[in-house]
């Protein structure tokens, strides 16, 4: 089986999300909200992907809903340092985290005392998009091709190391992946984020890295990395001239980073129809889908209701794939 899974997705969607607009435009708003600044969460470092929609979405919706919708990134451990700072917060909608397929999906399956619990205490909001995963390499190793990566690495054992951004992110499973299927040696190195990872593999401090394409793709198109595959069923459409992990001989390596915005658990219903409204509709706006494919993001709404389903699956998932590349933290 592919490591991934999006297709529940696409089953049933225009229906449901058809209901939900219909709904929607029924209900009655809950008076006052919101009617102070929302602060919304990024528990990875600036200048990544989870930074990047976090800005995007807060400033999209905060027009909409005429609030002012402040970002902190509270980084750390994986994203559990801000995960655990909004499983914290106050109910009231106030406070939201763009949740990731860290927090929400390898976290529960490596960190035995994990401080938050990622069903209990977070009320999904809706899903923002989807990020592939991308292998990229320091061009000053002269390697142009996953084959020739291969080759290096099994002449060269021990002497190979890859970044990504943070233990059990889905750039850690994707280099684990692609260790155990090559059969090469690589050493894991933990970033808090994509933007450190890849720039220390633009800086010539580590040789490969695993990250989303959206933080990827400055360095690429400035030819400070080098950008071997993309882990995903198809082309990226912001690195069309890249192969996918299949067309390079790893059919079964397929990751995408996912990202998702929560509140905390208990957060009115109203609240939470309110939100997921006003991210449908940024997610609608023909420049936010323009700017977010320039970043090699790919937008994706849902019904909290279908995120629920999907954050819940990905943890069984991930918990198997860690189990069967026995993935520890580091």
């Amino acid at each position: 089986m592919p490591f991934g899974n999006r297709s529940f997705l696409h089953i049933a969607r225009s229906a449901l999300t058809t209901i939900f607009v219909l709904g929607c435009a029924a209900a009655p708003a809950l008076a006052g909200f919101p009617d102070k600044p929302i602060q919304s969460i990024s528990p990875f470092a600036a200048g990544g992907a989870n930074d990047y929609l976090t800005r995007l979405m807060a400033q999209q919706m905060g027009s909409d809903l005429n609030v002012s919708i402040v970002v902190d990134n509270k980084t750390g451990a994986n994203g559990i340092v801000g995960a655990s700072y909004v499983a914290k917060s106050a109910p009231d909608g106030y406070t939201l985290l763009m949740g990731n397929s860290a927090t929400h999906g390898t976290n529960p399956s490596l960190y035995a005392n994990l401080p938050y619990d990622p069903v209990k205490d977070f009320a999904p909001v809706g899903m923002v998009g989807f990020v592939p995963l991308v292998m990229a390499v320091d061009p000053r190793l002269g390697i142009n091709t996953v084959e020739e990566l291969v080759a290096y690495g099994k002449k060269n054992p021990g002497k190979l190391a890859f970044s990504s951004s943070g233990v059990g992110s889905t750039g850690h499973l994707t280099g684990e992946a692609f260790k155990a299927a090559s059969g090469i040696d690589m050493v894991h190195a933990p970033y808090k984020g994509d933007a450190p990872a890849v720039g220390d593999v633009a800086a010539g401090q580590i040789p490969i890295t695993f990250v989303g394409v959206a933080s990827a793709s400055p360095l690429f198109n400035a030819g400070k990395i080098k950008v071997l595959a993309v882990a995903s069923s198809r082309r990226s459409g912001t690195m069309p001239m890249v192969p996918t992990m299949a067309e390079s001989g790893y059919k079964n390596i397929e990751f995408s980073q996912w990202y998702a915005l929560f509140a905390r658990a208990g957060t009115p219903r109203e609240s939470i129809d309110i939100m997921n409204k006003s991210i449908a509709k940024a997610l609608g706006r023909e420049d936010v889908r323009k700017g977010m494919s320039t970043q090699g993001a790919e937008p994706e709404y849902s019904t909290p209701e279908q995120l629920d389903v999907f954050f819940k699956a990905e943890i069984k998932r991930f918990a198997d794939i860690i189990h069967r590349l026995n993935i520890k933290p580091e």
